[in-house]
């Protein structure tokens, strides 16, 4: 439940992310702190962006395409194309396509009553992101010195999402370079969710701006789970180079973003 908040999260300022506007503008430096008082720092350049979690670090290289992903805890880190994710993306799709048809003829045979427990059991993240998605717009406050306003985002009775956005900041690349390795950013995009993850895009469109606070709450089969980050500094100017560097002694292993296109087929 935990990492489908996060994967949320990271989706949610992905499509944020694609409204900002297209006049380059200086580097950027952001310090958020979450809930559990870590920090965490994101790097912005014209040609490539890290964003950091308690356990993980995602860097997008946007000139050479790739995508790579690190473990902290693990120390391994891995690596992908946006081709590659493509490929694995759409084989992924129809392996759970065709499981989707051969469950939906297994359940025909199950008694009504069983039936709808089963699906409300198995309803999970693919039910809420099928649910509908409204977005409110409400107050607004200073975060880091900057004016925002309040979105909530909903999805069903499961998610609660709420961002307080900034028009006031410009990010230094091109949209339409970012707008290619998002979707691929979040290992949500391969399972049932990715249609709901369609709506939900359409929705975002409604909310403006970078947000610089969020907080997630998700409730599912009665258990609940809230995790909100805020920025406390921000930094315009150089990002050092080594600030996209893979940490030394780290490992490096095939991405399990990939191993997701191979469900099914055993090992090769």
């Amino acid at each position: 439940m935990r990492s489908f908040a996060r994967s949320l999260g990271i989706a949610g300022s992905a499509l944020v992310l694609l409204l900002a506007s297209p006049v380059l503008a200086e580097d950027l430096t952001i310090v958020f702190k979450d809930n559990t008082g870590a920090t965490q720092t994101d790097y912005f350049t014209a040609s490539k962006m890290r964003t950091s979690r308690v356990d993980t670090d995602t860097i997008i290289d946007f000139g050479t395409g790739t995508l790579t992903m690190i473990d902290k805890k693990k120390k391994e880190y891995s690596q992908v194309t946006a081709e590659q994710l493509e490929a694995a993306m759409k084989q992924a799709q129809a392996q759970m396509a065709q499981a989707q048809a051969q469950m939906e003829q297994q359940m025909a045979k199950v008694p009504p009553e069983m039936r709808e427990k089963i699906q409300q059991a198995m309803g999970g993240m693919g039910g809420a992101m099928a649910a509908a998605i409204t977005v409110t717009k409400g107050g607004t406050k200073k975060v880091a010195g900057y004016d925002t306003q309040q979105y909530t985002i909903t999805i069903g009775d499961t998610m609660k999402h709420e961002v307080w956005n900034t028009t006031a900041l410009q990010l230094p690349f091109d949209p339409a370079q970012f707008r290619r390795m998002s979707g691929f950013a979040n290992p949500a995009a391969f399972g049932p969710g990715a249609q709901g993850m369609s709506k939900m895009a359409e929705k975002m469109k409604e909310v403006q701006g970078f947000t610089l606070a969020e907080t997630t709450s998700v409730k599912v089969m009665g258990r609940g789970n809230e995790t909100s980050k805020e920025a406390v500094e921000i930094k315009k100017g150089p990002v050092p180079a080594d600030a996209f560097a893979v940490p030394a002694g780290y490992k490096k292993v095939e991405s399990p973003m990939l191993k997701m296109g191979q469900m099914g087929q055993g090992k090769r």
